[in-house]
């Protein structure tokens, strides 16, 4: 049975230690190994989670039978729009339904707090995610490149799902 649960201070480790499996796991061949590690340590320290937190973002890891099997970040933003920033399952989760199950969580969301759309940002070499967030309804509005530092950036589609 999937479950959303809150993430508090005390439960970051518990993202932490998914994403260096999820990332190490679906992002090679799509970024390089010192990049992966480089935004692992970047998005996920305890003090950007801890800052995201307060910032009103709503941190939730995914479980399936009681194993947690991915986690989810959104946040509404100045503009009333919903920013996905962050929805990762297992490899061994994806193509269950899960991912769309996690979405929909998002969407009744927006919708409980009058938000017209929800929008998150795609690496532009993440063929998987393209294909699940266009079958899911989304639709590519804009592409951005972000300076990430260390000579880094991300290269990515920004998609948008009008409610």
């Amino acid at each position: 049975m999937i479950r959303f649960e809150t993430v508090e201070p005390k439960k970051i480790h518990e993202v932490q230690q998914l994403a260096s499996e999820i990332w190490n796991n679906n992002y090679k061949g799509i970024i390089s190994d010192k990049q992966i590690n480089y935004m692992l340590n970047l998005m996920y320290s305890s003090k950007q989670l801890k800052h995201d937190l307060e910032e009103g973002y709503q941190w939730e890891l995914i479980t399936n039978n009681d194993v947690n099997i991915g986690y989810l970040a959104y946040v509404i933003k100045n503009d009333n729009r919903v920013f996905l920033s962050k929805i990762y399952l297992k490899t061994t989760a994806q193509g269950l339904g899960l991912g769309k199950k996690a979405i929909n969580r998002v969407k009744e969301y927006a919708k409980s707090k009058n938000c017209p759309s929800i929008y998150l940002t795609v690496n532009k070499n993440n063929l998987k995610g393209i294909r699940a967030y266009n079958n899911l309804g989304f639709t590519i509005v804009n592409e951005e490149i972000t300076n990430i530092g260390e000579g880094y950036v991300m290269d990515d589609y920004v998609f948008e799902f009008v409610l």
